[in-house]
C-alpha cells in the first residue's frame, strides 16, 4: 500500500487512499448515465445497442484506467454527448452516410488529436491561453455543470442544445434536486468529503420515498450481438469531401474541449505546479486520444474528459487513484446494473449545481483584472449559458481579448498560437452550423 501511495503521490497532492475511493465513486455515480444514454443515441443511426453498450463499457474503463494509472490523473473519460448526437443527427441523418463511416471519421478526427499532442503545438497551444482566460474556462465548465444540474432538475427545458422554457418548480424532480443541494451544504459545513457521495444516496433514497417513476426508462439489454460492431469502421470516409468538415468538427470538440477541462479542474488544486502548469499534461491527452481510436475501432464514439470528474475533484480526489475506482466500476456497471439503476440521475443534481458554482473565481481573484479581461471572462460564461457549448465560449472569448488587446494598442501581447486556436475554433463552429 506505501509503495502504491509513493506511486500516486498521496501525500504530495494532499490525499489518501479513503478519499480517493470515496471520489472514485462519486465520479462514477455522477456520470453513470453515460452507459445507458449513449446506446439510446447511436442506435437512432442504425446502430445495435448491446453492441453499444458494450463498447462504452470497455472503452471508457480502459480509458478512465489508463488515465489514472500512466497519467495519473483524476478525471474520468466516456464518449461524449456533444459527439454522438453530432455523429447521429448530422453525419448519418443528414448527410446519409452509414454509421460505419461515421465510426470512420471519429477514427481519423482521433488521428489528427494525437499529431497535435505528441508534438509541441499542443504545449504552446496550452501555453498561449492566458491565465485570466484559464480562469474564464474553469467558471464555463462551472456554468455547464449548473446547467446540467437545472435540466436534471427539469427547471430548464431544452430542445437540443437551446433553452425551450423555463419549468415551474413544482415537480418531484426539482424537490430531489432540492434535497441533494441541502444535503451536500449541510454536509460541506462540517468539511465531510463524503458530502457529494452522501448527498447523492440521500437524494436516490429521497426519490424513492416521494415516488419517482423509474420503471419507464430505458434499462441496460444484454444479448449476444455485443460484438457485431467491433472493427467495422469505415476507414475510406477520410475520402468523403463532405466528411472533412465533420472530422474538424469533432477533432475541435475532443482537444479544445479536453484542454478547457484539465485546465479548469486542476486550477487552485495540488494538481499543479507553482506556475500553474498540469504535469503529465501529454500523457492524460494521449489517454484522451488514443480512446477515441480504440472508440471508433470497438463500436462507439469520440471519447472524452467528463465534466462530472468535477464531482470526484471537489471531495479531494487528486491522484490516478480517483480515476481506477472509478473504472473499475465502470466495468463492473452490467452486472452492478440493478443497483446503479436505483440512482436515478434526478439524485446528482443539487451536488453538480454546487461544484459548478465553487468552479467560478473567487471576488478576490478578480478585483485586479483588467477590463479586458473582465469582459472577456464574462462573455465566455454568458455564452456557455447561452449555447450550452464549451468551444463556442473558448471563440468568443477568445475573440473578445484579441481585439481588446488590438484596439488597446497591445499588440505585441498577442500570442500567435492563440489567434491560430481561435481561428480553428470559430471554423468549425462555423461549419457545424453552414455544414
Amino acid at each position: 500500500m506505501s509503495r502504491i501511495g509513493r506511486y500516486f503521490e498521496l501525500q504530495k497532492l494532499g490525499s489518501n487512499f479513503q478519499t480517493e475511493i470515496v471520489a472514485g465513486l462519486s465520479t462514477f455515480l455522477s456520470l453513470s448515465y453515460i452507459f445507458v444514454v449513449n446506446p439510446s443515441i447511436l442506435s437512432e443511426g442504425g446502430m445495435n445497442k448491446s453492441a453499444v453498450l458494450f463498447a462504452t463499457v470497455i472503452v471508457s474503463f480502459l480509458a478512465t484506467f489508463f488515465m489514472g494509472l500512466w497519467a495519473k490523473k483524476p478525471f474520468a473519460l466516456a464518449p461524449g454527448l456533444e459527439m454522438n448526437s453530432y455523429v447521429v443527427y448530422y453525419v448519418i441523418l443528414t448527410l446519409g452516410f452509414s454509421w460505419q463511416s461515421g465510426l470512420g471519421i471519429v477514427f481519423w478526427s482521433g488521428v489528427l488529436f494525437m499529431i497535435l499532442t505528441l508534438t509541441k503545438v499542443r504545449e504552446k497551444i496550452i501555453q498561449a491561453i492566458p491565465d485570466k482566460l484559464k480562469i474564464g474556462l474553469s467558471a464555463s465548465v462551472g456554468v455547464f455543470l449548473i446547467l446540467i444540474a437545472l435540466k436534471i432538475s427539469g427547471l430548464i427545458v431544452y430542445d437540443g442544445i437551446s433553452i425551450q422554457h423555463f419549468s415551474t418548480p413544482f415537480a418531484k424532480p426539482f424537490y430531489i434536486f432540492l434535497i441533494g443541494l441541502a444535503l451536500v451544504l449541510l454536509l460541506n459545513k462540517f468539511k465531510l468529503k463524503t458530502s457529494i457521495l452522501i448527498s447523492i444516496i440521500g437524494a436516490a433514497i429521497f426519490a424513492h420515498i416521494i415516488g419517482l417513476d423509474i420503471s419507464s426508462r430505458e434499462k441496460i439489454v444484454i444479448s449476444g450481438d455485443m460484438f457485431v460492431a467491433f472493427f467495422q469502421l469505415d476507414l475510406s470516409s477520410i475520402l468523403e469531401p463532405k466528411l472533412l468538415s465533420a472530422l474538424i468538427i469533432l477533432f475541435v470538440i475532443d482537444f479544445y474541449g479536453s484542454v478547457a477541462k484539465f485546465l479548469a479542474f486542476t486550477r487552485g488544486t495540488t494538481m499543479v505546479d507553482d506556475k500553474g502548469n498540469m504535469p503529465n499534461m501529454r500523457e492524460a491527452l494521449s489517454v484522451d486520444g488514443v480512446a477515441t481510436l480504440a472508440a471508433a475501432s470497438f463500436g462507439t464514439t469520440s471519447v472524452t474528459t467528463y465534466v462530472e470528474s468535477a464531482a470526484g475533484i471537489s471531495v479531494g480526489g487528486r491522484s490516478g487513484l480517483t480515476a481506477i475506482v472509478c473504472a473499475i466500476l465502470m466495468l463492473l456497471f452490467i452486472p452492478l446494473s440493478p443497483i446503479v439503476n436505483l440512482v436515478p440521475v434526478e439524485a446528482t443534481a443539487g451536488a453538480l449545481f454546487l461544484i459548478g458554482l465553487k468552479m467560478f473565481p473567487k471576488l478576490s481573484e478578480i478585483k485586479n483584472w483588467n477590463i479586458i479581461e473582465l469582459v472577456s471572462v464574462l462573455v465566455m460564461v454568458i455564452i456557455t449559458f447561452l449555447s450550452f457549448s464549451l468551444d463556442k465560449a473558448m471563440a468568443v472569448g477568445f475573440i473578445f481579448y484579441i481585439l481588446g488587446l488590438l484596439f488597446t494598442g497591445k499588440r505585441k501581447d498577442i500570442n500567435l498560437y492563440l489567434v491560430i486556436s481561435t481561428l480553428l475554433i470559430t471554423f468549425s463552429i462555423i461549419l457545424s452550423i453552414y455544414g
